[in-house]
């Protein structure tokens, strides 16, 4: 013990050597040579963890990144050892040279143990011929569902618009037949149109919904949307219900986000709509939509005091043509929600509900501040661009 604490109070004492000069025979060149290649040689471990350490500073997310902080260390280190050889031809300092180098073995094992450590981890690690040929196919199927998704988004507007025709000629002759013979007609032969003409404007109201689904990010062109201007929009639409039920809407104040209008309209006309219809009889509904900024992402709240809605149902409902209720209590066509999902799913987001049956629900749904879709990182695809 008493020559580690002499070792250390005399760590910088060169009285017990001389100089490495005078230290057998050095000529000038050999002894100029030594010390020019031990600078060398420092200055370049000197540049290796500098580099690493920008490397590392600079790259977010780089793997093994203890393994290169030890090795960083390992390398300055041994850079030291010849800093101070050099030195030591004036300086014979071989007490701090003898630390320097037992804390250079000391780092090199801890960075072999590393190394064997992650060995399995850094061999699972992709080269970035393995990662191009994977972005490759990825850029490819990313294209091909690009083309996919158009061709169904394509495929349920003619579909839609296709049944809107000879859907129009059942009203109309309907319309006619009870214009032409309704008096005519007993009870049940009107109750018989008039059955008939509610279901085929409840058909009607499908495939225009199933249209909305469809174009759901059919649009890569964002424009600043106010929500505040958009939520007063669809309050404004909504009126004629807001009045007849006597319900009660609290707005916070809500961002501008880059998006596509149409999109966040959906989403908002859905969740107040379903706020004002699905209301506890003989109770006025009461609808809070607010909003919270976390970070890199809004989060929105859209609460009612509502019927409310079962835990095993939480996840049931955003499914399409998912209802819980039939027509007579409630109308509707179960694809609401699933566009609400479709939505912010795209958008980058997530959707839930926190419910409880009879006391109300709120829902509520993230979307980053910066929105890109899959329309958008296809679109800066030059295999998208070249197909």
């Amino acid at each position: 013990m008493n020559q580690i604490v002499d070792f250390f109070r005399r760590l910088t004492d060169t009285d017990d050597w001389p100089a490495r000069w005078f230290c057998g025979r050095w000529t000038d060149f050999h002894g100029w040579l030594y010390i020019a290649s031990d600078l060398t040689i420092w200055l370049a471990y000197m540049a290796i963890p500098l580099i690493l350490i920008r490397f590392l500073l600079v790259k977010d997310g780089v793997p093994l990144g203890r393994v290169f902080w030890l090795f960083g260390a390992f390398i300055l280190l041994c850079g030291l050892t010849h800093l101070i050889d050099a030195l030591m031809f004036w300086w014979p300092a071989y007490r701090l040279n003898g630390l320097v180098r037992f804390l250079t073995g000391v780092v090199s094992i801890g960075t072999v143990i590393a190394l064997f450590r992650y060995f399995n981890e850094a061999v699972g690690l992709r080269t970035s011929k393995e990662y191009e040929h994977e972005l490759s196919y990825r850029q490819q199927a990313l294209h091909e569902l690009s083309r996919s998704n158009e061709e169904l988004q394509q495929f349920a507007y003619v579909a839609s618009h296709d049944l809107q025709s000879p859907l129009k000629t059942i009203e109309n002759y309907l319309a006619l037949l009870e214009r032409k013979y309704g008096n005519d007609l007993d009870d049940d032969g009107r109750k018989l149109i008039a059955v008939s003409t509610g279901a085929a404007g409840r058909i009607r109201t499908l495939i225009n919904d199933l249209l909305d689904f469809s174009q759901v990010g059919n649009s890569a062109d964002f424009t600043e949307v106010n929500l505040n201007q958009l939520v007063e929009e669809i309050l404004n639409e909504l009126q004629e219900d807001i009045q007849a039920v006597g319900a009660t809407v609290r707005v916070g104040h809500l961002p501008t986000l880059m998006a596509h209008r149409t999109d966040l309209k959906q989403v908002f006309l859905n969740l107040i709509s379903n706020g004002i219809k699905y209301q506890k009889p003989g109770a006025a509904p009461e609808l809070d939509i607010q909003v919270q900024n976390q970070g890199d992402t809004y989060r929105f709240a859209i609460s009612d005091n509502g019927i409310g809605i079962e835990p095993e149902y939480h996840e049931r409902i955003f499914q399409v043509f998912q209802r819980l209720h039939g027509r007579n209590q409630y109308p509707g066509t179960g694809i609401g929600l699933a566009t609400c999902k479709k939505v912010v799913e795209m958008y980058g987001g997530q959707i839930g509900v926190e419910s409880t049956l009879g006391s109300g629900s709120t829902f509520v749904f993230t979307i980053p501040k910066k929105i890109k879709t899959l329309k958008h990182y296809a679109q800066a695809d030059p295999l998208y661009s070249a197909g």
